[in-house]
Parts: structure tokens; C-alpha cells; sequence
């Protein structure tokens, strides 16, 4: 497995059962955090345990055609990393004629995120659905952008 990979499942069904695991183990930690600093500090603490992990995701990754592999990220960089990287061998990108077009209709992202940043920034995730305990799941495409790299000696 790769080091960008948090997890990596053989069944859509263990994989969202991880994220949805995850997200509540997100939660109660932020719950204590929040907690504690309503303790040493109330004038600090914010509103609510969403405003401290809005910026909390994860992101799940799977071939609609080769569901043998699913996929979970703990940011967008770890997951364009991954792509960048190993994704190439796996699931041989190297040989698709059109890899743009190709990837967004055989590849699937969900990136699952706080429901407060639905509320906030309504452009961006105007296309969010809600999952679980005020995380909601929103589908991404890839955008491809062949850069070569050459070395000479």
C-alpha cells in the first residue's frame, strides 16, 4: 500500500463503514477539544464542535469497472499524489487513449466533508448530499494535466 493511502478495502461496504467510523471518531474529538477549551477559555471556544473541524475530509477513491480496490484519503493532496504516483501501474492510465475523458466516467471520488461548509461556501459545494451526523459526501471529477518530465545525462 501506498504511503498517501489511509486505508485501502476490498468491498464498498468496508470502506464507507471505515469513513463513517472515522467522521464519529473526528467528531468526539473534536467534542473533547471543544470541551476543554470551553473549560480553560470560554470566551475561545467557538459556537460549535462543526466550526472546529470544517476543514476536516476524507476521500474515497474506486474503478466503477475493476471494484476490486477502494481507496480512502485523508486530503486532496494525498489523493492527487497517489494518482500522480501509483495510480499510473494499477490501473494502467498509460494505455487509455483518451485519459481525460476516460477517467472521470471509470474512476469515482467522493470527498466527504462537514455539512457547515455546505452553509458557508454554497458555490463550492452546492452539489453536496448529506451522509451522516452532519457530514455530507460530494461526487469529484479529475482534471488532467499532462506535464512531461525528461532528464538528460
Amino acid at each position: 500500500m501506498s504511503e498517501h493511502v489511509l486505508k485501502e478495502f476490498e468491498t464498498l461496504r468496508e470502506a464507507v463503514e471505515f469513513i463513517k467510523d472515522e467522521l464519529k471518531k473526528t467528531d468526539e474529538q473534536n467534542t473533547r477539544n471543544l470541551n476543554v477549551i470551553r473549560t480553560l477559555d470560554p470566551s475561545s471556544a467557538s459556537e460549535s464542535m462543526e466550526e472546529g473541524n470544517m476543514h476536516d475530509e476524507l476521500f474515497l477513491l474506486y474503478s466503477i469497472d475493476d471494484g476490486d480496490s477502494f481507496f480512502v484519503f485523508e486530503s486532496d493532496y494525498d489523493l492527487e499524489s497517489w494518482l500522480e504516483s501509483d495510480a499510473w501501474d494499477c490501473w494502467n492510465l498509460w494505455e487509455r487513449k483518451d485519459i481525460e475523458g476516460s477517467l472521470n466516467e471509470e474512476l469515482m471520488i467522493w470527498k466527504f466533508h462537514r455539512d457547515i461548509c455546505k452553509e458557508r461556501f454554497e458555490v463550492l459545494y452546492r452539489d453536496s448530499k448529506s451522509f451522516i451526523n452532519g457530514w455530507s459526501r460530494q461526487h469529484k471529477n479529475i482534471e488532467f494535466r499532462a506535464v512531461p518530465s525528461f532528464s538528460l545525462n
